[in-house]
């Protein structure tokens, strides 16, 4: 991959689910969610009320990650191609740039940011995953990360799970933090966008597997790739587990909460035209 890093895949108009059902009373939604609607960043309660748009730049923003706090947002900002990791509070202030990368995603411990680095010009480097600590210094690459992009953490912060797209297919690995002992999830087939569940069992992730009427679905596997399963019919993309993993946030286009078993889709109110992608929820 060049030095131009990729948006996140397109997504076909949806969800063709069955109408959105509320979720169990027992089952209430705590935390506020950060996400973009292709043009900015915006955080909500995850009830889908206080919607609150955090940056007005002339760029675009895109990718918000929330720090384990919940007291800052990691987000990409792109301005003339130039796309660049920047940092803020939970509130739109103090913005400030980091490194050049997009798809920031945080350590458990807030101590350090996970991003894909972007390649050379002349293509001779390809992106990769690197790390760096929250304030951007000690940006480095992990080894083996050749075109990883959107990074996640394990909660234990030992391990880093990822997809590239270096063969045209968006292959999904898992890496230690020093870019050792690298997992290959090919046999799992196209995945992309993933996010390691709170309590380290599970991965959420995209994928067109069961492609049909050009749709993505969200899918839900173990680390090591086995017990797949799909949780959304025809339409659903960029999941995220709430802190407590009993839901799942989700894009199809449009924000939609569920139970972490698929069930109880719930609509959120969204801004605009409704396209949103890459939502977050505190932990």
């Amino acid at each position: 991959m060049t030095d131009t890093l990729a948006r996140a895949p397109a997504a076909p108009q949806g969800p063709a689910n069955a109408a959105p059902t509320p979720p169990l009373a027992s089952q209430a939604r705590a935390g506020r969610i950060a996400f973009d609607n292709h043009q900015d960043v915006w955080t909500m309660n995850a009830d889908g009320t206080d919607l609150t748009r955090l940056t007005h730049s002339p760029g675009f923003d895109f990718d918000p990650s929330w720090s384990p706090d919940g007291t800052r947002i990691a987000y990409r900002h792109e301005r003339n191609d130039e796309a660049e990791i920047w940092l803020m509070d939970a509130d739109g202030s103090g913005q400030q740039r980091l490194a050049r990368g997009i798809a920031p995603a945080w350590s458990p411990d807030g101590s350090m940011i996970a991003y894909a680095s972007p390649g050379t010009d002349d293509g001779t480097t390809s992106s990769a995953i690197a790390i760096m600590h929250a304030d951007g210094s000690g940006q480095r690459r992990l080894p083996n990360t050749d075109g990883g992009e959107y990074p996640s953490w394990s909660p234990d912060g030992k391990r880093i799970a990822f997809n590239a797209n270096l063969s045209g297919d968006h292959v999904m690995y898992v890496v230690d933090v020093d870019g050792s002992r690298v997992v290959d999830l090919s046999k799992v087939g196209e995945g992309w966008q993933v996010d390691w569940s709170p309590d380290g069992r599970s991965v959420l992730f995209t994928s067109h597997r069961d492609y049909t009427d050009n749709s993505t679905d969200v899918y839900v596997m173990r680390p090591d790739g086995s017990e797949v399963r799909r949780l959304t019919h025809n339409r659903g993309y960029t999941p995220a587990w709430s802190a407590d993993g009993k839901h799942i946030v989700f894009s199809a286009p449009g924000l939609f909460v569920m139970n972490a078993d698929g069930t109880g889709i719930t609509a959120l109110a969204t801004p605009g035209t409704g396209e949103t992608s890459l939502p977050d929820w505190t932990r």
